[in-house]
Order: C-alpha cells, then sequence, then structure tokens
C-alpha cells in the first residue's frame, strides 16, 4: 500500500556523508547527514543507519532507536582523537498503515505535499542557529536562505547541548494524493520550498518525483550531499480501500507553500537604506495581518514621503527665522 522510495547523491563533494534506508517492506524511512569530515561523517550516519535497522527489526520506538545511536556515535567519538565531534542528523519515520510517526535531530527536514491542494508543509523544524533566528524573527525567510550561519546545527546524534539530546516527535496520517517527504540539506539549501512544490506537482509518479528533486539540487550547485526519501500510497485511485477512506491527518506546519505561490525576493545585500527597510517591515506586517490596513496605510503615506516632509520642515525653519530677523 506504502511505497517507500529512496536516492541519494554526493553532489560536488568527492564522497557522500548521507545515509537512507527506504524500505517498503517495513515502512521505514530515514535520511542520516554525518558531520566530522571525511572517515567521519560517513562512519556516523552509517551507523546511525545499522542502529534504526536494527531497532526496526526489533520492534523498538523511534526515540530510543535515536537516542541508542546517540551513545554510539558518542562513545565512538571519545574513543578516537581522530573522530572528536563526529556526528549525525537523523530524521526517520516509521509507517502504520497510513499513520506515520517521525522523530528527528538536527537540520534534515520533512515535508508533507498535497497534491489536490497544492500545498508543501514543513512539519519539521530544524535544530539549527539560523532557525532559532528566524523562529524569533530576528530575520525574515529571505534573510535565512542565504545568512552566512545557515549549516550551524545545534545538535544531533553523538553531539548535543547542556541539555542533552532533544528529540522531537511528531505524528500524521497520510491521505489519497499526499506525500511524505525527508531530505538532507542538501537539497534545501539548492531548491527553494516553492520550487520543491512544482517540481512535486509536474511529477506523473514517485519516482520521477524523486529525480526531479535530485537532480534540480544537482544543476543548481550541489554544494552539499542530496538525499531524498518519499513516501507515496501506491495507488491514489484506490478510493475503494476502507484505509483511503480516513481522514488525514496533517501535524501543525512551520512553514507552508502554494504551489504558483510567485517568485521569492532575493535576500537583501549589506544594510538596505532606512526607507527601503521600513516599507519592507510593513509590507510583511500586512503579511501577517499583524498591522491593520488603516494603520498600514497611514504608515505608507509617511514612509513614502519622508523626504518631502523633511524639506517641508527645513523650509519652515528658515521662514521663521527670516520673519524673526526683520522683526
Amino acid at each position: 500500500m506504502i511505497s517507500i522510495i529512496g536516492a541519494t547523491h554526493p553532489g560536488q563533494r568527492g564522497h557522500n556523508e548521507d545515509c537512507f534506508i527506504a524500505s517498503s517492506a517495513q515502512g521505514v524511512g530515514l535520511v542520516a547527514d554525518g558531520m566530522g569530515g571525511y572517515a567521519c561523517g560517513e562512519v556516523a550516519s552509517d551507523m546511525v543507519k545499522q542502529i534504526i535497522e536494527e531497532a526496526v527489526s526489533n520492534n523498538e520506538g523511534l526515540t530510543e532507536a535515536i537516542a541508542r545511536a546517540h551513545a554510539v556515535v558518542k562513545e565512538a567519538a571519545a574513543a578516537d582523537e581522530k573522530k572528536a565531534g563526529m556526528g549525525s542528523t537523523a530524521i526517520v519515520f516509521k509507517m502504520q498503515g497510513m499513520d506515520y510517526e517521525l522523530a528527528w535531530v538536527g537540520d534534515s527536514r520533512a515535508y508533507l505535499w498535497s497534491k489536490n491542494q497544492g500545498e508543501l508543509r514543513q512539519i519539521t523544524r530544524d535544530h539549527s542557529y539560523v532557525e532559532t533566528l528566524l523562529s524569533s524573527g530576528a530575520i525574515s525567510k529571505q534573510e535565512a536562505i542565504n545568512h552566512p550561519n545557515r549549516n550551524l546545527i545545534t545538535q544531533a546524534v553523538g553531539v548535543a547541548g547542556e541539555n542533552g539530546l532533544e528529540i522531537e516527535v511528531i505524528h500524521g496520517r497520510l491521505g489519497v494524493g499526499q506525500q511524505l517527504m525527508i531530505c538532507s540539506d542538501g537539497l534545501v539549501d539548492e531548491v527553494l520550498d516553492r520550487d520543491i512544490a512544482s517540481l512535486m506537482s509536474a511529477a506523473t509518479n514517485s519516482e520521477e518525483a524523486l529525480n526531479s528533486l535530485v537532480t534540480a539540487a544537482v544543476e543548481a550547485g550541489g554544494r552539499d550531499n542530496i538525499t531524498v526519501v518519499l513516501a507515496s500510497i501506491e495507488n491514489d485511485l484506490a478510493v475503494d480501500d476502507p484505509a483511503l477512506e480516513r481522514e488525514a491527518i496533517a501535524p501543525v506546519a512551520v512553514r507552508t507553500t502554494f504551489l504558483n505561490e510567485g517568485p521569492q525576493p532575493a535576500a537583501p545585500s549589506g544594510s538596505p537604506p532606512v526607507k527601503d527597510f521600513i516599507e519592507t517591515a510593513v509590507h510583511e506586517a500586512k503579511e501577517a495581518s499583524i498591522v491593520n490596513t488603516k494603520w498600514a496605510g497611514i504608515i505608507d503615506v509617511v514612509t513614502l514621503n519622508a523626504h518631502m516632509i523633511v524639506s517641508g520642515m527645513v523650509v519652515a525653519i528658515v521662514v521663521v527665522g527670516v520673519l524673526f530677523y526683520l522683526s
């Protein structure tokens, strides 16, 4: 019923530190993106893969499996100074019929594509420095795209913060026309969400969608390893199947992109002029319904005519000064 397929590509790099699992028989998908350089990142991600495979075979929970992988990778890094700092992201889902559980650590992501609605939902939040800034409102989505520290993650399997490893878990249920996709940052660093939506919409089957996503990331630069795993209902037309009659359950979206949403403006370079900054802030506030129409209109008038107001004030001061002198 559920088809799970995956693919990986080294990109421009000479070696591939990504690992994945795509098992339709077991209903499992995994993406692990290793870090620590050659012979370290590869080792860490492969450890994660092996432990997840073993855990699934023993019917262990995903949280327990990731926690065990964390302990194993951490111990291996401590035992060999050449592997110091070795770690890996991990994002894994387990299907039970149409229902799924998804757990992750790091900045590998999960998306839910709904073809009927033309909607792409990012359903996991990156454990990264840039995501922290973005979630707090310190930077915009456009600024996040080209942020110099966008690949700095805050935790990974084998590397955790002061509070230990924080594994996040969500649940959902696939519906007709939906696909669950997990990927390494090698995809999303090269292909914008709106383009991911376009590629998935244009694909006639899951294999075409998978290949077009990986190819797009490679052609866009492929600066990192690229891995994608895709879970789909094998036959979207099998609406007579009782399992497909159950209502889909979508996790809360971190961000949502709609098909043909329009071009996304490039991230600003340097410090923009104050006027441009204010106008951008007002525009974003309007889009988010933070500023009501009346006050947004007043602010627009002020910002667009700021130079006229300042010029008028200068003229008034000069006139008053001349009148005072003549009197």
